[in-house]
């Protein structure tokens, strides 16, 4: 796309002299590792966030608490693909213990748990 920076590199001929690249000076869209979604079981996008370094399970933990500030607002099911992961590093924080061991579960889909 005109807008993306170019990840074509020019080839250069041996013994040629290098040419002088072209500078544009626009603005580029930033690119994101991922963007993740929380969506009701019917499909509906509740909340939807962009992670630009890391799909950590930190970053997980610190945007779900974001959008569940409270314990009527959090879900009795959270289904994601690093599970696995966030429940550990909830375990070992001490947030599943103060924040969400009395309301929610953490599972993972069957696709992620064969992978």
């Amino acid at each position: 796309m005109p807008w993306q920076p170019s990840t074509e590199r020019p080839v250069q001929p041996h013994d040629q002299p290098t040419s002088e690249p072209k500078l544009k000076h626009y603005f580029s869209p930033s690119r994101f590792y991922c963007v993740e979604t929380i969506t009701t079981p019917c499909g509906v996008v509740i909340a939807w966030t962009k992670f630009d370094k890391a799909e950590s399970p930190t970053n997980i933990l610190n945007w779900l608490e974001s959008v569940f500030p409270t314990e009527e607002s959090r879900p009795d099911y959270i289904c994601i693909d690093k599970a696995c992961l966030v429940l550990r590093t909830a375990i070992a924080n001490g947030s599943w213990e103060w924040i969400w061991k009395k309301t929610s579960r953490f599972i993972v889909d069957s696709y992620h748990y064969i992978k």
